[in-house]
């Protein structure tokens, strides 16, 4: 489908139901109405903020200048203009007391509320797999257990039932999102019936339906959206998307990545730079192109040699930890300068937006007892999630009563 130069309708259908009442005549009526159709030429800037809700429910709080102050008003008076969420089919088990409800559809659903409600768009990401934790690793994007033994077809149905009856079920209930991406970084697998499968084939195939039933619910309930597939390093991207789209997952709008540079994560560019990257793909692919997961470490997370985050380990530093180079690099005015710098080159290259991943982090409340709970606070059902794997990356300064910093204004360095 050419994304390109389309233009954002909004007809009064917008508010009517997604089904017509039965009215017990069986005289054909007119055709079903297309779904109106989004114009992706505005640049989407903003932040994940699955954590916010959920950090502030465990008693920290989110402070602007001093005040206590609701984080989604200050994504929105900073620049942005979308926020990511993250809607999981397998809830997560509560772990050593705590319930870590994040990604569960009530959570997920006021969210979206409190985001519409700041004036803020919604990125939500359908994930139908789920994660298995270990005590020291993640296996990701596996078969849930409830589909277990179905053959492929029937996985693809239960699928688009999933991504269908959700999506309608929002609408009703008053909030739709505005891009949706079933399933997160699936070329790391996608519905896995083992932790050790990785079939681009099968996943294009199952892809394909999450897609028809994205396009469904936009044309029953009327809604301007766009379909989204979202993979891991820029560097993998082009393979896999020449496997999905000979397997025919193709009905989408954007491909939307995830760069993580650096030695941590390793991603990787396969062109001269973002800016060439994003349009290499967008004129192979006839696609828009996002990165909708990055981050850049503002902070060593030390003040006179004293450590002022949890005791949870941090999972990423960007850019790479070097004892004698990190207090020059890690700071709010390099981080602001560093995604604003990314961001150009995406919307140089015809791209249509960056959103940061992580960047909602708070850490839980140090106690004088090493690896010790302050709030109880856990990200993910393990061990060593024990409260942020990333608030070294956050907009909010832990090391400055979690007031808000300049790092977030790349967005308002970045027009739309």
């Amino acid at each position: 489908m050419d994304i390109r130069g389309l233009t954002l309708l909004l007809p009064a259908l917008l508010l009517l139901a997604c089904s017509k009442p039965d009215t017990g005549n069986d005289t054909p009526g007119p055709d079903p109405q297309p779904a109106p159709e989004l114009s992706l030429d505005r640049f989407y800037k903003g932040t994940t903020m699955c954590f916010a809700s959920y950090m502030q429910d465990c008693g920290l709080v989110y402070r602007e200048k001093g005040a206590v102050k609701d984080p989604y008003s200050s994504v929105k008076e900073h620049g942005a203009n979308i926020v990511r969420l993250q809607l999981d089919y397998v809830a997560f088990s509560n772990y050593n007391g705590a319930t870590i409800d994040w990604q569960k559809y009530d959570r997920v659903l006021a969210d979206m509320k409190k985001a519409k409600a700041a004036g803020l768009d919604v990125f939500l990401t359908m994930k139908p797999d789920y994660d298995k934790f270990y005590e020291t690793s993640t296996a990701h994007n596996n078969l849930p257990d409830a589909w277990s033994g179905k053959t492929e077809a029937q996985v693809g149905t239960l699928l688009y039932d999933w991504v269908y009856g959700t999506l309608k079920k929002m609408h009703e209930a008053g909030v739709d999102p505005l891009i949706i991406a079933v399933g997160n970084e699936v070329n790391i697998g996608f519905l896995k019936p083992d932790v050790n499968s990785l079939d681009a084939a099968r996943t294009g195939r199952l892809l394909a339906k999450g897609f028809e039933a994205v396009r469904k619910y936009a044309a029953d309930c009327q809604v301007a959206c766009a379909s989204a597939l979202h993979i891991a390093n820029p560097a993998k991207a082009e393979s896999f998307l020449n496997s999905v789209h000979a397997a025919g997952a193709t009905d989408y709008d954007i491909i939307a990545l995830s760069y993580y540079p650096g030695s941590a994560i390793g991603h990787t560019l396969p062109y001269n730079g973002m800016k060439t990257t994003v349009s290499a793909f967008s004129q192979k692919f006839d696609r828009k192109v996002m990165v909708i997961e990055t981050s850049y470490s503002f902070t060593t997370g030390s003040v006179n040699g004293v450590w002022k985050g949890d005791w949870c380990e941090n999972a990423y530093n960007y850019p790479d930890w070097n004892d004698a180079n990190n207090a020059v690099n890690y700071t709010p005015a390099k981080q602001r300068e560093w995604l604003g710098a990314l961001a150009a080159e995406i919307k140089e290259g015809g791209g249509c937006g960056l959103i940061t991943w992580g960047t909602e982090s708070l850490p839980d409340e140090l106690t004088g007892i090493e690896e010790g709970h302050g709030k109880g606070l856990y990200t993910y059902p393990a061990a060593w999630a024990y409260g942020s794997t990333w608030e070294n990356n956050s907009y909010w300064d832990f090391t400055d009563s979690n007031n808000l910093h300049e790092g977030i204004d790349w967005m308002k360095d970045i027009s739309e």
